[in-house]
Parts: structure tokens; C-alpha cells; sequence
């Protein structure tokens, strides 16, 4: 664990920020949705699925979350649904704001991420 955060959130981190910038780009050069944008969306949903089966084979393995484990859940399936939701709704959006809808997935995943990353570590 690296400055009190772990691999998972890192790797989110990494992630969410490289799909933000390259969707922020094309939403900056005026795209609709396109592969690009959508695939990053789609990097992330598979990532989050991954997320999920570590987090069931960590709470095996370990005491799980520290905090409440339905709160971590409510917040990882949560997260789950923001880039399926994100790349259905750019699917209907043919404009560059559907490409910034898209954008937006990154961050808002890695502040959950940390909010999970959180509950999981921190709670008492």
C-alpha cells in the first residue's frame, strides 16, 4: 500500500485518468463518440468488473472492509453502473457532449474509488 492507498486504487487512478484525457481530447476537437471515447468507458466497466471479483476474493481471504461491507458494495456496484450508463447515453448523444459525458466517467471512478479504498482500509 503506497502513501496509505492501495494497487487497486492506483491502477484506477491510472486508468480513469488516461481515459479522461484522451476523451477530454476528442470532446475538445469537437467528436462525437466514437472508439475512442467509448472504449475507454468500456476499459473502465471491464476494470471495475475485475475490481468486483478482487474485492469477493479479498473478503474471503482477509476480514474484508474495515467499514460496513454493504456501504463498499453499494458503492462498487454503484460504480459499476456509471460507465454502462455513460456509454448508453452516448450512444443516443451523436454530439461532442455525449464525447464529454464520457470523459466525466474517469474522475467520478476515482473518487468512488477512494471513497471505497476508504471504508475498506479506515473504518473502525
Amino acid at each position: 500500500m503506497i502513501a496509505g492507498y492501495d494497487l487497486w486504487f492506483w491502477l484506477t487512478c491510472l486508468l480513469g485518468g488516461l481515459a479522461f484525457l484522451a476523451s477530454f481530447w476528442q470532446f475538445l476537437r469537437g467528436r462525437a463518440p466514437n472508439d475512442i471515447s467509448q472504449g475507454s468507458a468500456i476499459v473502465l466497466q471491464t476494470w471495475l468488473f475485475i475490481y468486483f471479483i478482487g474485492s469477493i476474493v479479498m473478503q474471503i481471504l482477509t476480514d474484508g472492509p474495515s467499514g460496513d461491507w454493504l456501504e463498499y458494495y453499494g458503492y462498487l456496484l454503484t460504480a459499476m453502473v456509471i460507465p454502462a450508463g455513460a456509454v448508453t447515453w452516448s450512444l443516443s448523444e451523436k454530439s461532442c457532449w455525449g464525447t464529454l459525458i464520457l470523459a466525466l466517467v474517469g474522475p467520478v471512478l476515482i473518487v468512488m474509488v477512494q471513497r471505497m479504498n476508504v471504508i475498506w482500509y479506515y473504518y473502525n
